[in-house]
């Protein structure tokens, strides 16, 4: 059963808007390094993947996000990031930013196995099975 992530961190002022809110692109940029930070947690790090599976990442399908309650500056967050989900090709990552225990906000990160063809296509292809029995 894979590890969930959690990482602690303040807002910063370079991570807010002129209303001292969070400028809402970071909460992309937190989704995306929790997302990295996570595979490695669970014994599958995305550079060494790229090496013995040729694979491209692990490519965004779909990113999805609810704002529930504003971030702002200086606010002491948590951000848990967990795979909520891992089919044959693709994978559902589900990220929770809270203030003292409630949600902030919630993103729902849609990814594929993206392995590139002769062609020099992106192709979806089946997650090797070593690998989804450290993600599943």
């Amino acid at each position: 059963m894979p590890v969930p992530l959690a990482r602690d961190f303040v807002i910063g002022w370079g991570d807010c808007a002129p209303s001292g809110a969070v400028y809402y692109p970071n909460y992309f940029r937190w989704f995306d390094q929790s997302m990295w930070e996570l595979f490695a947690a669970n014994g599958a790090p995305i550079p060494e993947l790229e090496a013995k599976f040729h694979v491209v990442g692990v490519p965004l399908k779909r990113l999805a996000c609810d704002f529930l309650a504003p971030c702002r500056l200086h606010d002491k967050v948590r951000l848990e990031s967990r795979f909520a989900a891992v089919g044959e090709k693709d994978i559902e990552i589900v990220h929770e930013l809270t203030r003292g225990g409630i949600v902030l906000v919630r993103g729902h990160d849609h990814r594929f196995w993206g392995v590139r063809a002769p062609d020099g296509k992106l192709t979806r292809q089946a997650i090797p099975d070593e690998v989804a029995a450290r993600i599943r």
